[in-house]
């Protein structure tokens, strides 16, 4: 998983980007703060970090030396600068210190969204098979689909929440589960109303409802593929007397 560290000395600015980022979209569940370079640095020595967003003036440490440190020792840490002013010396100074780029305040949300894009693209990229290829991460999403699989769900919507790119994680998930993510998905709607059929009075409708489908001829499409039989052939033949 993808873990943040967000360094400012203003409070409000901290939690202005937790606010606002929805960091848990991109699958990213572990946002450290940190006051200053020296916090800063004390969370980094005992923790991992993927991404940084770092003020540029603040107490104590500032960001230009916290981004020197930084490069000298977690190379491959993306690192996003943050500040109140809009002036080319301190963007220079951020792109010369290895920034991917520059946010001031107050924070703009678009903005910010592109950041985090950005910085997910290029932590995949820098990944041997161009993505990040987790075990654990893989088996989170399976889990995720067993228990949500009844609602309105999709590729793009589970990859940007784990921070994929939508047609790897269908090959890769195809590749470690035998399925692609759709049809797995697909699998589970299908084992569930067939369970329902035979055990519910409830009509086709509030079955196809109920799995996520919003419509019912669509829903009765699949289940034909699926099984070879229409729900209401499959009710009749299969449901007890």
């Amino acid at each position: 998983m993808i873990n943040v560290l967000i360094v400012d000395d203003e409070e409000n600015v901290r939690m202005a980007i937790r606010y606002l980022a929805d960091f848990g979209s991109y699958g990213i569940s572990q946002i450290f703060e940190a006051s200053n370079g020296v916090e800063a640095r004390m969370v980094m020595n005992n923790n991992k970090v993927d991404i940084l967003f770092t003020d540029i003036c603040m107490p104590e440490s500032d960001g230009v030396f916290l981004m020197n440190w930084v490069r000298g020792r977690y190379p491959d840490m993306i690192i996003i600068v943050i500040s109140g002013y809009q002036n080319f010396d301190y963007i220079l100074q951020a792109m010369r210190n290895g920034a991917i780029d520059y946010l001031l305040k107050p924070i703009d949300p678009e903005k910010l969204k592109q950041v985090i894009q950005k910085a997910i693209g290029l932590i995949n990229d820098a990944n041997p098979n161009g993505q990040i290829d987790d075990l654990e991460t893989f088996d989170q999403i399976k889990a995720y689909l067993d228990k949500n699989y009844t609602t309105d769900i999709s590729l793009e919507s589970v990859a940007q929440k784990f921070g994929f790119n939508a047609s790897y994680l269908s090959r890769r998930f195809k590749q470690k589960y035998g399925l692609g993510m759709i049809d797995y998905v697909t699998k589970l709607r299908m084992q569930k109303a067939k369970e329902m059929l035979i055990t519910t009075n409830l009509n086709i409708y509030n079955v196809s409802a109920q799995l996520g489908y919003k419509d019912e001829k669509y829903f009765s499409r699949v289940f034909a593929k699926e099984t070879g039989l229409s729900p209401k052939q499959y009710r009749k033949n299969k449901k007890p007397e």
